[in-house]
């Protein structure tokens, strides 16, 4: 059980504070209301941020650049489209994407009445460092973990306010309210003394088509780019939040409890067709957990799509336990060239610990499925269970050899903030200091008989051995000989992602 000195615990989601906070006092903050909101992605004074998995939250949410690609910050651009709706004026700055200089970032800061920065700990260093030269404005930081290490931001003066949970309806309600922020629910509030208050949860967003598009007009749309579509412009999207299922490592458990909110198929295609027409981008990144979860409303979806007659390409995240003909036939139609899996293991008794709730036999079937159908598939893979071996190893790498993917990603079991897996041990994790290591690939909390040096060393061989092996040499020359026209994209994004696997993976002691 999760107990702090400062708090009595109540339950999972409430603690009780041992005072009854009356007004929340700021000092040196603007005591007029803010008007201008500026919502900067984390980035580093003196490099380019070339590490990837950093922190698959902020990954998802804020953008980064990872195994993949470069993601779209497809969470700080649904805050500016809420602000924008709000009538506040917002701006996002995205460092690492946009190449932004230092003297851009501190001069948009100076206009800005507020600063809203996602908490990575990789950055820790860079982020305080900023947010200490920015003392007087509202600073807010936001992302999951951040919610988790309240104590050690505070102690050290990085924010003012943490949002806590879905943030597009607090963030809102937290600028209008301010600077009274007593009765604004989901925040995490830095008192004048220095303790955290914690203000009351807010639920998330039930209606989903109710929120503004993403704001995309920021930045130019080939900044953002997936593997999938070998380096051309890509566009992200949520067509749904959350997932039913219970898996330990699911850095979103906290957040969405078991459940699963869905957009109408209209209120997605509308987004799709407006990004096809405004940014003229037609390759696409459904970026919700498990796209198939719901074949009738995976075959809704697109339906709307092939209504219209749009000419795009996409892929999504699915269970192959959930794989359907019907269903994959229909994706495909409406432009679907991928399906990427979750395999994590190729052994069940990982699989029941990682809380999967499938098996071995169930994930080749729908493998076998998609493959029949002419759709590509790509793998993920977790390394570093309590009980794995060099025995389950090799058991999960002789499965992909035998099925053949298209990519395969291979990270290490790492205890995310807002997983089962943190509420387990977070008492061993170092919390007070930030968080270690975090980036799926070199964890400071290794689970089970390997050490962080060994599951580096694992990571290293899985990935030398799965890109440069025959099997995937002939993948990918089958791609070059499906979409010729492709040719040059491909080899180009070949050697850009090579260039990241070895300074993020190989390359590193």
């Amino acid at each position: 059980m999760f107990i702090r000195e400062k708090y009595r615990y109540i339950s999972r989601y409430q603690f009780e504070l041992p005072y009854n906070p009356k007004d929340i006092k700021m000092n040196n903050k603007p005591t007029v209301q803010i008007k201008k909101i500026l919502l900067l992605n984390p980035f580093m004074f003196n490099a380019k941020n070339k590490n990837v998995g950093i922190d698959p939250v902020v990954s998802r949410h804020a953008g980064q650049e990872i195994k993949t690609g470069v993601t779209f910050p497809i969470g700080l651009a649904y805050l500016a489209a809420v602000l924008l709706k709000a009538g506040y004026e917002a701006r996002i700055l995205d460092p690492l994407a946009e190449d932004i200089s230092v003297d851009k970032i501190y001069s948009f800061s100076e206009w800005a009445g507020a600063i809203v920065m996602p908490y990575s700990p990789f950055h820790k260093e860079d982020t305080g460092k900023y947010l200490h030269d920015f003392r007087g404005k509202l600073r807010i930081l936001c992302g999951s973990i951040a919610g988790h290490v309240y104590d050690f931001l505070f102690k050290n003066d990085f924010c003012d306010v943490i949002l806590k949970g879905e943030p597009e309806e607090t963030i809102v309600d937290l600028v209008k309210q301010y600077p009274n922020l007593n009765s604004v629910k989901g925040i995490i509030v830095r008192s004048d003394s220095g303790k955290a208050i914690i203000n009351e949860s807010r639920d998330p967003v039930q209606d989903l088509d109710g929120l503004p598009f993403p704001a995309r007009d920021f930045s130019s749309p080939a900044n953002y780019w997936d593997i999938s579509f070998f380096g051309k412009p890509t566009a992200w999207i949520l067509p749904t939040r959350g997932c039913p299922f219970d898996c330990i490592f699911c850095a979103q458990h906290d957040l969405n409890k078991k459940k699963v909110r869905r957009r109408s198929p209209k209120n997605i295609v509308d987004e799709i067709e407006q990004v096809t027409k405004e940014q003229k981008v037609t390759n696409f990144v459904f970026f919700d957990e498990t796209f198939n979860l719901d074949p009738e409303y995976a075959i809704s979806v697109c339906d709307e799509i092939l209504k219209r007659g749009l000419d795009i390409k996409w892929w999504c995240a699915g269970r192959p336990d959930r794989v359907r003909e019907d269903v994959v036939r229909k994706m495909k139609a409406s432009g679907c060239i991928e399906m990427r899996f979750g395999l994590e293991s190729a052994n069940d008794e990982i699989l029941e610990y990682l809380g999967k709730g499938t098996t071995v036999e169930k994930i080749r079937r729908g493998i076998e499925i998609t493959d029949k159908s002419g759709m590509n598939f790509s793998l993920q893979c977790i390394i570093g269970s309590p009980m794995e071996s060099k025995k389950t190893l090799r058991n999960t790498l002789k499965f992909i050899r035998e099925v053949r993917p298209l990519f395969v990603s291979f990270n290490v079991l790492t205890p995310l903030p807002g997983s089962r897996l943190f509420d387990e041990i977070k008492d061993k994790i170092a919390v007070e200091e930030g968080l270690g290591n975090f980036d799926i690939l070199h964890t400071d909390f290794p689970l089970g008989k390997f050490t962080s040096k060994e599951l580096a060393a694992i990571i290293k061989k899985v990935y030398i051995g799965y890109y440069f092996s025959f099997g995937f040499m002939t993948k990918i020359g089958r791609e070059c000989i499906k979409n010729p026209e492709m040719f040059s994209w491909i080899i180009k994004t070949l050697f850009v992602q090579a260039g990241y696997i070895f300074k993020s993976i190989l390359a590193r002691k």
